[in-house]
């Protein structure tokens, strides 16, 4: 027997509990589908970020690259030159490194060293504290000397403390002029450049939005100051960019002033928004699936006894028809008509003859088993299906529908006994025909209830 309208039957509407879970799968869905754009996008920003960052630090990096080696590459010229004229004299190289240099500013001085000490120098008045020095007697110099005196490629260090005074960036040349036993090692020619000059023109001290800091990468492992800015930056997840120089290498860090931005603003603006139509939708969904399952309730339930109405009864009636035919069953169809409900609703009123048909339908309903159908036709007129094993089942189900009207009903201002009128009939015993047998049952109603009278 199928107790309520929502519990059972192809026809049931939805629970509840369904309608909840569509709207909360609803609102989940679509939220999360907003918060993964929004960190999507988030993420995006970012990394437009990180790119323009880059390009930023590329340019400041091709501008320092590019001044370095192109004033470090004058060593060539004085390799070349001092290689060429053995007999060389103090005047003759002031008149070469003066055209050479051209009173750029970036040159601090051009040198040569025979053997590891400082021969010629220019321009002559600010450095003449160097002529004279053994540069291989210089702590912080030693080692890039001696690396030149073996390699005829420019070697780049520094920035140095010079011995004139100031600092500079430096690189060194070997010459090896040609000897009766081939190149032999005759000193060295030197550039050194003022690296702060090269980074004012490249924009590393004033850039609009990055702050950067350069290292050489002879000093990766110590905690030497670095050529120019701060090594807090190398805390900041900075975009790093290498320096290629003749034998050396630096490297530039750069990040955002202010630090990165987190666009967390954003992700949350999106996943705010997805909310509102995620609750939005999830409500409507909801509301969608209640009202749909209201409607079925409307469609296929008797609104006053919450019982199955004609037309379900009569979808459950062949439902339960074939079944018996396909298992080699039986199924019991009752008619049920309460005696005397006109005179219920005369004398009481309509509202104790509502009280009636309520109470005789949820007793019958408890009466039977769950997997049988009580349902009202209309008026006083109910109708039950149930299966039974044999022909004598017949007499057990109308036993239990007597039963349920031998106390009386409480009909609000009085309490009143009430009995009905059963008709009963078996298929396919009866009929083969479900519409048959239901009026083979009417019929034995009919027959009682005016015996009964």
């Amino acid at each position: 027997m199928h107790r309520s309208s929502t519990q059972h039957g192809p026809f049931a509407p939805r629970k509840p509990t369904r309608a909840v879970i569509a709207g909360v799968s609803a609102f989940v869905g679509i939220f999360t589908l907003f918060l993964l754009a929004g960190l999507s996008q988030t993420g995006r920003l970012k990394q437009y970020e990180r790119s323009a960052a880059l390009l930023g630090a590329s340019t400041v990096r091709v501008a320092i690259e590019g001044s370095l080696n192109e004033h470090i590459n004058l060593e060539r010229g004085i390799v070349a030159f001092v290689a060429s004229n053995p007999g060389l004299d103090a005047e003759a190289y002031s008149r070469y490194a003066r055209a050479l240099v051209m009173d750029d500013p970036i040159i601090i001085n051009l040198a040569v060293l025979e053997g590891t000490v400082v021969k010629f120098v220019y321009p002559y008045e600010p450095n003449v504290n160097a002529v004279g020095k053994d540069l291989a007697a210089v702590p912080d110099q030693a080692s890039a000397i001696v690396r030149a005196m073996s390699t005829r490629n420019p070697i780049v260090s520094g920035p140095h403390e010079l011995v004139q005074g100031g600092y500079g960036v430096i690189s060194r040349m070997g010459i090896f002029p040609t000897g009766p036993s081939g190149p032999e090692y005759w000193g060295q020619a030197s550039v050194v450049v003022d690296v702060n000059e090269i980074l004012r023109r490249s924009g590393v001290a004033d850039h609009d939005s990055l702050a950067f800091m350069l290292r050489s990468n002879a000093e990766r492992d110590s905690v030497a100051v670095p050529i120019f800015g701060d090594r807090a930056i190398l805390g900041q997840d900075p975009v790093i960019l290498e320096i290629k120089l003749p034998g050396a290498a630096w490297t530039l860090a750069a990040a955002p002033k202010g630090g990165w931005k987190t666009f967390g603003w954003l992700a949350f603006g999106i996943a705010w928004i997805g909310a509102l139509i995620g609750i939005f939708s999830g409500f409507a969904l909801y509301s969608l699936i209640t009202t749909r399952g209201a409607l079925k309730e409307l469609a296929y339930h008797d609104q006053l006894t919450n019982l199955p109405n004609r037309t379900l009864f009569w979808d459950r009636l062949h439902v339960e028809a074939a079944r018996a035919e396909r298992d080699g069953q039986r199924v019991c169809v009752c008619m049920v008509d309460l005696d005397g409900f006109k005179a219920v609703n005369d004398d009481l009123g309509h509202e104790s003859g509502d009280r009636l048909l309520e109470q005789a339908a949820a007793r019958m309903s408890a009466a039977l088993r769950k997997s049988d159908t009580v349902a009202r036709l209309g008026g006083d007129e109910f109708a039950v299906i149930a299966q039974v094993d044999a022909p004598g089942g017949v007499d057990e189900v109308t036993s239990r529908i007597k039963s349920c009207f031998a106390e009386p009903f409480d009909l609000g201002s009085v309490k009143r006994t009430s009995s009905a009128s059963i008709g009963g009939a078996l298929y396919p015993d009866d009929g083969t025909d479900v519409e048959a047998v239901l009026a083979i049952a009417d019929h034995r109603m009919y027959v009682r209830k005016h015996a009964a009278r």
